[in-house]
């Protein structure tokens, strides 16, 4: 019997290097040498007395006992040890999809810099997904994101291995960095997503926007390669890209925008800002409909900073709320002077997305608009996009500040991914056809076709139409043709100073 308490008290000391097992132990062993001494001492006598059965059963239950002892505090470290392996691996996966999760990433690239082993390290965010979470909820996005997480490690090749990090980001590192073979990676990983997933009664698309950093040719620093991963994914998501490979320029490029950032800062801060108006022109008679109010940001040596640049990195932060503010305030104080030349204008002025989740925006729309006192007008511009970054919030938003007095172009129209459904649902009075449709109207049958099919729509919903990017009297002369309300473009006028606008209005007149 004290035989297999020993093979259990065997188990205990490799497990354990604790000095009192191996004490015991070694008691074990003695009791098993005692015990055969009794056994041959008995097996010797004739007649066995009393004291001697007695002695022989204590012996049995003491054996017993140690046996027991042994068993069970086995056992419990089995079972210790298994609860510590379940922590181990919770902590290193993720709860919902299941996959290895970012300490477990961090684990992995120790390992691999360590060992020195090249690889590649991919970062993935998913296209779209922000939108079916806004749209149905988390419940669906998070049944969305196992399914995701279920088919991308499916289809990835057996060298490469898929971690979540939160969120809608991914990580594969792929333990190799020839091109062709991570190319391949990339290319499974869309195919993975190239099928809607039916979710309940949903079928939902995602994308991916793939980001590529390479050890040890481009880092031999894991923060380093998880900074030039992160660079390149963004990279890929701006420019729609299959994957982006990290390279010098696109640190660059990042750099110079922490730098615009923190300039922006000073500049919303310290007003250093211009609002500059594009004339928008009735096409019927080539009188001055109204203007658009577009923002302008000199530097120190006269040049300008391109909008396309500092909008959209304001457009991350806070930041663009504050610049909205300030457009807002000039906008009010500009009305003035238009109405001291004796003007009639429609005023538009741009909002973001996250203009329209700013729950202070409607009270500043409205200060605006009972503010003015004047004959000018007040439009609000909103894209596409903008509007779909949380549909429920802009239709309240806009039904509240159209109640105001407020109303609503859709600017860029074409380029984004708003439902006919949309569109008769939302307050809008006016449809802003992108100049990218604009531009090639002449020599592209298609964009023509998109351009009669948008003017059509618009005079169906009673809406008017403004041409965006008109630079030729070719374009003017086929708009009218097509039943075009409005035009701006250079062909009129590039964006004026507030200043020079009256001697705009007297170089029309003459």
């Amino acid at each position: 019997m004290l035989v297999f308490s020993l093979r259990a008290v065997n188990k205990i000391c490799i497990k354990d290097n604790n000095i009192g097992w191996r004490v015991l132990r070694g008691l074990i062993v003695f009791f098993v040498l005692g015990y055969l001494g009794v056994f041959y001492y008995l097996c010797k006598q004739s007649n066995l007395a009393v004291s001697d059965v007695i002695f022989c059963i204590i012996m049995l239950f003491g054996g017993a006992f140690v046996v027991l002892v042994t068993r069970l505090s086995l056992l419990s470290l089995l079972k210790v040890e298994k609860l510590i392996i379940n922590e181990r691996n919770i902590a290193l996966h993720d709860s919902l999809t299941g996959l290895p999760n970012r300490q477990y990433l961090m684990n992995s690239l120790s390992y691999h810099v360590n060992a020195g082993l090249p690889f590649s390290l991919l970062l993935i965010d998913l296209n779209r997904f922000k939108q079916v979470n806004d749209a149905l909820g988390h419940y669906y996005g998070d049944l969305l994101l196992i399914e995701v997480g279920k088919n991308v490690a499916e289809h990835i090749p057996t060298d490469a291995r898929l971690f979540r990090l939160g969120g809608d980001e991914f990580a594969i590192i792929v333990t190799q960095v020839e091109l062709l073979k991570v190319e391949q990676t990339i290319n499974s990983i869309h195919l993975a997503l190239e099928s809607a997933f039916c979710i309940e009664s949903y079928d939902l698309l995602v994308g991916a926007s793939v980001g590529v950093s390479l050890f040890p040719s481009q880092a031999t620093d894991i923060g380093k390669l998880l900074q030039q991963a992160d660079i390149a994914m963004y990279s890929s998501k701006r420019l729609t890209t299959p994957y982006t490979l990290y390279d010098l320029t696109l640190e660059n490029n990042a750099v110079e925008k922490v730098n615009i950032s923190a300039s922006l800062k000073r500049a919303v801060e310290q007003q250093e800002f211009e609002l500059w108006y594009q004339p928008i022109i009735h096409l019927n008679d080539n009188s001055l409909y109204g203007v658009e109010a577009l923002i302008r940001w000199p530097r120190a040596d006269g040049s300008y900073t391109s909008p396309s640049v500092f909008i959209h990195i304001a457009e991350q932060t806070t930041l663009i709320n504050q610049i909205t503010d300030w457009v807002l305030q000039q906008v009010s104080k500009d009305i003035v002077y238009f109405e001291s030349l004796g003007l009639a204008l429609c005023i538009h002025i741009n909002l973001s997305a996250k203009d329209l989740q700013d729950p202070k925006l409607i009270d500043k729309t409205s200060s605006l608009l009972n503010g003015n006192l004047t004959s000018q007008k007040i439009m609000f511009e909103i894209t596409e996009s903008a509007m779909m970054t949380n549909v429920e919030q802009a239709k309240m938003a806009m039904a509240q500040i159209t109640a105001t007095g407020g109303t609503f172009s859709i600017d860029d129209f074409g380029t984004g991914f708003s439902s006919l459904e949309l569109l008769r649902d939302l307050p809008v009075k006016q449809i802003k056809i992108d100049r990218s449709f604009i531009s090639n109207i002449h020599h592209k049958d298609a964009d023509l076709a998109i351009v009669k099919s948008v003017i059509f729509l618009s005079q169906h919903l009673n809406c008017a139409v403004v041409a965006e990017g008109v630079e030729q009297i070719e374009t003017v002369d086929l708009l009218k043709s097509l039943g075009c309300d409005l035009a701006q473009g250079y062909y009129y006028s590039r964006p004026i100073q507030i200043t020079n606008f009256d001697s705009f209005i007297k170089k029309s007149v003459a």
